[in-house]
This record gives structure tokens, C-alpha cells and sequence, in this order.
């Protein structure tokens, strides 16, 4: 069921922060540059940095992402729903803001409970970076999730993930590692 409030807190430039995988994280809708622009702010982030976007569903990536052939989109999928981001060559749709100067966007459909009822629970994806001040360390509870942020987001309870560690991110075309 949709979540009405949320969609409209969203869609109107307001910041979440909500469990991922191995810790908080932040995130907004990504066509709204405001709400982008809120998320560099709070966690004292460069602009350089692109951002990821997290989705329950392929399809609402697909308007950011070149279009990939079938085998393609079966490669990927291999990994998800899981802990590994691809790097994957942006449309010409995709918001300058999200990219950090590249040509690229990092893309995820996670396999984390909460994180996906979430999702679920907006239908259209939604950036995601850590719940962190920049080089700082990440945030693992809700406590200090209020603490750091208190009212100037809008902190969705729930359990984050088992991974110790941020997720892998691959560049879907050189197959590079990014980020292990």
C-alpha cells in the first residue's frame, strides 16, 4: 500500500534517513535537486561525488540508465537483490546532480526487509548515500541517527542489514571494482 505522506514529504524536497545494508543512509528523491542539494549540505559532501539510487524495481531505474540488452540486464540481476551497486553508463535523462560529473549512475536493488517495505511502500526509487557526515564513521543506530540529524530529516525506523561493510560497487562495462 502506497504511503501516501511519504510520497508527498518526498516529492516536495524532504531528506529521509532509513536503514540500508550495513548502516543509516540518506535519501531523497533524485529529481528533485533541492533535496539533493539539502543531502550535500548535511553531510558536508562534495558535489564531485555522484550519488547511488536505490530501487524494489528495475523499471524504476530504467529512465536513468542507457537501455542494456536482455543478457545484459540478466548479468545483472545475478547480483540482486543483494549488496552490490553497478556503475552503469547514464541516459540523457539522468540529472546532472546524481552523476558527479561523470557519465555514469550507480544503481541498486536491495535485499534488506525494511529498506525494500520502504521502497515498496513509494514506488519510484530514491538516492542513496550513508547517514554520515563525510569521512566520518557510519551510523549503525537510530539513536544516534536522531541525535545527529534531529528534526532536519525525516528518520524511518527499522532494522539495517548484516553486512559489516559499505556495498561492493562495479563498473557494469569495464567490470572493474570501484568500491569492495
Amino acid at each position: 500500500m502506497a504511503n501516501q505522506r511519504l510520497i508527498r514529504y518526498l516529492k516536495q524536497g524532504g531528506v529521509i534517513a532509513y536503514p540500508t545494508e550495513s548502516c543509516y543512509g540518506l535519501g531523497c528523491d533524485p529529481k528533485n535537486k533541492y533535496a539533493v542539494e539539502k543531502i550535500l549540505w548535511l553531510k558536508k559532501r562534495s558535489r564531485s561525488k555522484g550519488f547511488i539510487l536505490i530501487s524494489s524495481k528495475i523499471n524504476h531505474l530504467r529512465a536513468y540508465m542507457k537501455d542494456l540488452s536482455e543478457t545484459q540486464k540478466k548479468e545483472m540481476m545475478d547480483k540482486w537483490p543483494g549488496p552490490h551497486t553497478w556503475l552503469v553508463p547514464a541516459s540523457n535523462y539522468c540529472p546532472s546532480w546524481l552523476k558527479g560529473g561523470s557519465h555514469n549512475i550507480a544503481i541498486r536493488l536491495p535485499k534488506v526487509k525494511s529498506t525494500l517495505n520502504l521502497l515498496n511502500s513509494i514506488n519510484f526509487p530514491i538516492t542513496s548515500t550513508s547517514a554520515n557526515l563525510s569521512h566520518k564513521q557510519s551510523i549503525k543506530t537510530l539513536r544516534v541517527c536522531k541525535n545527529l540529524f534531529r528534526s532536519k530529516v525525516k528518520i524511518i525506523d527499522g532494522n539495517i542489514g548484516s553486512e559489516k561493510k559499505p556495498t561492493t560497487i562495479q563498473d557494469f562495462v569495464s567490470r572493474k571494482i570501484i568500491r569492495k
